[in-house]
């Protein structure tokens, strides 16, 4: 969404162009919802938002999910920070269902990974706010490695929400993800000790247990931890990647004979 609108007399503009007031629009109204996407969001995401790149396309997280679009506002403040002031929950609810009538494929991000050279440690994140900390130096040593794959942003058929762990210092001081809601709950058993971040960062596929099979549309994505006290893991479409890990005593974590963790959309 763009801040682009605040001019004079925008808001008297928009309450003429809709027989709709802010707050006075039954929720789920998707008509309603048009004319605000077009107010408000449209110069940033495009009259065709599920077509858009990223990160432009993760406005379709907020698809039926009204507040999604507070969670950007607070992650985009300079761009989106007007919207709890000047859009109403049912004005979100309206652009929401607006979202929702897009029948494009589901919103995809990217899963950037970055390197430790100090640590030597790997770590991925689609999060925007830690890509751009990394990226910026806020947590000093850390570098893209040019490598990434793609998730789901949001729920979507055939795909599994994807748990994060916080290792702390003295068992790893790393992170740790799955998209088994098994191995999750194995884990937050098992290891108390570790921070149970969020049942769903991301959502993935889950290969076939037996073969480490990937549906169509989906490709392998390998899991290697590298059998130190200081526990990490590399998360990884690359099979040359995941053989030279392997080669420098890194164990591959996965389903079937490959030992496959997880699909990511292609």
């Amino acid at each position: 969404m763009s801040a682009s609108w605040r001019r004079s007399g925008a808001i008297v503009a928009l309450a003429t162009a809709t027989s709709c007031v802010h707050g006075t629009c039954s929720a789920q109204d998707a008509t309603h919802g048009k004319t605000l996407y077009g107010f408000y969001c449209q110069t940033c995401h495009s009259p065709q938002p599920a077509t858009m790149t990223a990160p432009f396309n993760l406005i379709m997280t907020a698809a039926n999910n009204p507040a999604q679009i507070l969670v950007a506002a607070a992650t985009w403040p300079s761009q989106m920070g007007f919207i709890p002031t000047i859009l109403s929950a049912s004005d979100r609810a309206d652009v929401a269902a607006y979202l929702g009538t897009f029948g494009g494929a589901p919103a995809t991000v990217s899963v950037v990974e970055f390197y430790n050279r100090g640590q030597d440690h790997y770590f991925i994140t689609a999060a925007p706010a830690e890509i751009a900390d990394l990226d910026d130096g806020v947590h000093s040593g850390w570098a893209r490695t040019g490598l990434s794959f793609a998730a789901y942003a949001q729920p979507t058929g055939g795909a599994s929400p994807v748990c994060r762990f916080y290792i702390p210092p003295g068992l790893g001081d790393s992170h740790f993800y799955s998209a088994s809601p098994a191995e999750c709950a194995e884990v937050a058993a098992t290891y108390p000790a570790f921070t149970y971040e969020s049942p769903s960062v991301l959502y993935m596929a889950v290969p076939d247990a037996a073969t480490g099979a990937c549906a169509a549309g989906t490709t392998p994505v390998y899991r290697l931890w590298d059998a130190r006290t200081d526990t990490n893991h590399r998360y990884t479409t690359s099979p040359s990647a995941k053989s030279a890990m392997q080669a420098a005593g890194w164990v591959p974590e996965g389903y079937g004979p490959a030992q496959v963790i997880m699909c990511a959309p292609t």
